[in-house]
C-alpha cells in the first residue's frame, strides 16, 4: 500500500466551498477525505458526491448509532453514496452491528457497487476514563463484538493499536485518528501518537485533520506528514 493510500484527512469544515478548495489543495497527496457530522450536516449527501467527482475515496464517519433497523436504513444509504468507509459506534450492540452490515451489503448488492468498510468506532480518541489499561480492554471487548457482528474493522486511538492488532489478527482494518505530528498539539483529543509510531503500533490508515487543513501551508503539511509515515 502506497503511503498516500494511508492517509485520511478529515474535512472538518460546515461549508462546501471550502471543503472542495481544500480537498484540490491535497490532490494526490491523500486517497480518503472524511466528511464528518459537521459538513455532512451543512452540506448533506452533496458533499461525499463533490469530492468522489474528484477523484477521491470518502470515509463517511456519521458514527451511527441507534436502532438497529434504523441503523441498516442510514447504512443502506451510505452505501448508496459509494462511500469507500463507514462509521458506526461499537457500543450499539450486537443487533445494531449486524444490522448495519446487513444494510451497507444489500444496498452494494442491488446496485452492482462496491461495499463500504464498515468501521466500529470502539473508545473515542477524548475520553480517557478509567486510565490506560482500562480504555484498552473495552476498546479490544468492542472490537471483537464488531468483527463477529460483520464489520471490517475498527476505528480507535493508536495506542490501542498494537492490542488491537494482536487480538484481531492481520486481516482487519485499524483505522486511527487523534495522530499529530512530531512536536504537535494535542488540543481536545488526550490519547494520541504521532504518525510513524501509530503505523508501528499497527494502524493501517490514519486520519489527520487540524495539522493539515488548519496549517499555512496545508499541501507542505500534508508532505511533511508523509514524510514523517515513511520514516
Amino acid at each position: 500500500m502506497r503511503v498516500e493510500d494511508r492517509l485520511i484527512v478529515a474535512l472538518d469544515d460546515t461549508a462546501l466551498r471550502p471543503a472542495v478548495a481544500m480537498a484540490r489543495r491535497l490532490h494526490g497527496l491523500a486517497r480518503t477525505l472524511k466528511v464528518g457530522s459537521a459538513l455532512f450536516t451543512a452540506c448533506g449527501p452533496d458533499a461525499v458526491q463533490c469530492l468522489r467527482a474528484l477523484g477521491f475515496e470518502v470515509m463517511l464517519d456519521l458514527k451511527f448509532f441507534d436502532i438497529p433497523s434504523t441503523v441498516e436504513l442510514s447504512c443502506r444509504a451510505a452505501a448508496a453514496l459509494q462511500a469507500a468507509l463507514v462509521t458506526v459506534h461499537a457500543a450499539g450492540g450486537r443487533a445494531m452491528l449486524e444490522a448495519a452490515s446487513r444494510g451497507a451489503r444489500t444496498e452494494a448488492r442491488r446496485l452492482g457497487t462496491r461495499p463500504p468498510k464498515l468501521l466500529a468506532v470502539t473508545v473515542l480518541t477524548s475520553d480517557g476514563r478509567g486510565g490506560v489499561a482500562s480504555v484498552r480492554a473495552r476498546a479490544v471487548t468492542l472490537a471483537r463484538e464488531a468483527l463477529a457482528a460483520g464489520c471490517d474493522g475498527v476505528v480507535a486511538s493508536a495506542q490501542e493499536a498494537a492490542a488491537l492488532r494482536a487480538a484481531l489478527g492481520q486481516r482487519s482494518l485499524i483505522v486511527c485518528p487523534g495522530i499529530r505530528p512530531s512536536g504537535g498539539v494535542a488540543q481536545d483529543q488526550r490519547r494520541v501518537m504521532t504518525p510513524r509510531e501509530a503505523l508501528l503500533h499497527g494502524a493501517d490508515l490514519l486520519v489527520v485533520g487540524r495539522p493539515i487543513t488548519a496549517a499555512a501551508r496545508p499541501r507542505e503539511a500534508a508532505r511533511a506528514l508523509l514524510h514523517e509515515m515513511e520514516g
